[in-house]
This record gives structure tokens, sequence and C-alpha cells, in this order.
């Protein structure tokens, strides 16, 4: 599995953070995805930097590092990009609380609690427990539709999962950190690698860790 390396000496802040968007977005390694996620990557990069000029208007008179293909997005094209990644974030944060037990039981060697109204420790039991939040009805259409889907970047969506959780409610704009903070990505990125090793451990998610998306910051010189 070919390994995304995030270096800041070569891109910018908002570039690092819609790459990991993207790959959360559309994890599949087909022909399709890379073209979707191409095309998602650069409509949210074009939107942060229109987002940038209308907060501080002056940023337009200055010089800026800006590949050509971001100022050629239309809104057209960022809103039809756009239009379908709330629905597969929150896919990615349903697969998060998924996997989050089994992870648990890998770090600590224990079997977790299981929650009020869950009869065993398994993946079809941690999909009707999510069934609400996934806007399903059967637990196997979660299986299907969400988790299958979600398996490559796991380590990648448990890792965000877990900030969302840390930073809680009150963090209004949810993802935006994602795209304008470098500690939230450094952070990320660095706390899916460790979730990466817990993955390889965790036996009853039945996930070749040799398929997961690998994501790594550059060393600084």
């Amino acid at each position: 599995m070919m390994v995304h390396l995030v270096d800041f000496n070569r891109v910018q802040i908002y570039e690092a953070g819609a790459m990991l968007i993207t790959l959360l977005a559309y994890p599949d390694a087909t022909r399709s995805d890379e073209e979707r996620r191409s095309q998602l990557h650069a409509s949210l990069c074009a939107y942060m930097l229109r987002a940038s000029y209308e907060v501080d208007p002056d940023l337009a008179t200055l010089p800026q590092i800006m590949k050509p293909v971001y100022a050629l997005q239309t809104e057209r094209d960022c809103r039809k990009s756009l239009r379908s990644l709330p629905r597969l974030l929150r896919d990615r944060m349903v697969a998060a609380r998924m996997a989050y037990p089994f992870l648990k039981e890998a770090e600590s060697g224990k079997t977790p609690a299981l929650p009020a109204g869950l009869k065993r420790f398994s993946l079809n039991q941690m999909a009707e427990l999510v069934l609400s939040d996934a806007g399903q009805a059967d637990a196997e259409n979660v299986e299907t539709r969400i988790w299958r889907e979600s398996r490559p970047v796991i380590h990648l969506a448990t890792a965000v999962h877990g900030y969302l959780h840390l930073v809680g409610p009150e963090a209004v704009f949810g993802f935006a950190p994602l795209m304008t903070s470098r500690p939230v990505i450094e952070y990320v990125i660095r706390n899916a690698e460790c979730c990466e090793t817990l993955v390889a451990k965790a036996s009853r998610l039945r996930i070749d860790p040799d398929r997961l998306i690998k994501i790594r910051l550059a060393q600084a010189n």
C-alpha cells in the first residue's frame, strides 16, 4: 500500500488537511475513487482559499503560493464534489465508533464491557449499536455500506473520531481544524499511526494491515 507523506515544507496546511479528508471520503484504490479524490481535494483547497479571502480581503492583494488548479475550480465544481462529503465523513465516524472497542481490546489485552443492549462482542452487534447514527435500519447494511468501505482508513477515521471526542461538543466547526491547524493535522496523523499498529493486533476486526492507507509526517530536517 502506498504511503502518503505529509511534508509541510512542500505543502500548505490546507492542502495537507484536504488530503486527509479526501482519503477519508474515498478510501478505495480504484481509478474512480482516485478521480473523485483529486476533484474533492482541489475543491476543498479552492473553498479554503476563498473562505480566507472573505475573512481577510487584504490577503487577495498579497503574493500567494497557490496551485493553478485551485483557481480554476468553479462554484459549480466545488458544490458538486462537496455534496456527498458530509455523508461520507459521517459514515467514517460511524465505522470508527464500531472499531473503537476492538482497538481498546488490542491495546489493553482485555475485552471491554459490553454497552447496554448488546449480547456479545462482535462487529454485527456493534453495527446494531450505531444504527441510529448511520441512518440505517439494518445492521447488515451498516456492515456492507459503511464498515467494508471504511476498512482501508479505519485507523485514520478512529484518530479523527478521537480528536472530535477530545475537543467535545463545543467544537462548533467540527472538521474545520483538519483544514486550518497544523498541530491538529499532526496530532491526527500520529494517532492514526498508533491506531494502525492496533488494527494489526485486533484479530476480531479481520482487517489486513497491509491494505491500510498509510499516512506519515515527513521527518524534520
